[in-house]
């Protein structure tokens, strides 16, 4: 969820009956309260479009789990945000680059990912969201294409050490050609 309690990925378990009222009750009616440790958590569904997903689990109890479309790969539309869940901040920086560079229509280097995602944090480019229960990360990103192109030419013309690491000749990140 983000700061202002919207939720972008919700999975429940439980009986069949229950789980599908939970997630038809979201989805119609645009929130949930969830409780924690005795505390009420209230949310609301953002205006994401979302797919959902059921399965029957091993045990016997029944899945149901809401996923915004924007953080499938190959989900064009929209062009300027996306979503990145994840176990671990090297694995989000890695599906951020990934889903960066098939958003936008702006070359970038792969060495530039740790440098676009300190450029995306501090822009407000990129919102860390936070999960209820479990380990999982989630980050909200939003692309403004032509402020990151003129970010990217100012650091090239700055000659940014982050950003020229991959014109070194013959380097870890450069070509011998």
């Amino acid at each position: 969820m983000d700061e202002e309690r919207e939720v972008y990925f919700l999975s429940v378990a439980g009986y069949q009956t229950a789980v599908k009222g939970i997630i038809a009750n979201v989805l119609e009616y645009g929130s949930v309260s969830v409780e924690i440790g005795g505390e009420y958590e209230y949310l609301s569904r953002s205006s994401q479009n979302y797919i959902v997903h059921y399965q029957r689990l091993p045990s016997g109890l029944y899945q149901g789990v809401i996923l915004p479309k924007i953080a499938l790969p190959g989900n064009n539309k929209p062009k300027d945000r996306f979503l990145i869940l994840s176990q671990s901040t090297s694995m989000a920086q890695e599906l951020f680059f990934k889903h960066l560079e098939e958003k936008t229509e702006i070359p970038l280097h792969p060495s530039w990912s740790g440098w676009l995602w300190g450029i995306f944090l501090d822009k407000g480019w990129l919102t860390p969201l936070v999960s209820l229960i479990g380990k999982y990360q989630g980050y909200l990103v939003e692309i403004n294409e032509d402020e990151l192109r003129d970010t990217i030419s100012m650091a090239m013309a700055n000659k940014n050490p982050e950003v020229m690491v991959c014109f070194k000749k013959g380097g870890e990140h450069g070509s011998n050609n």
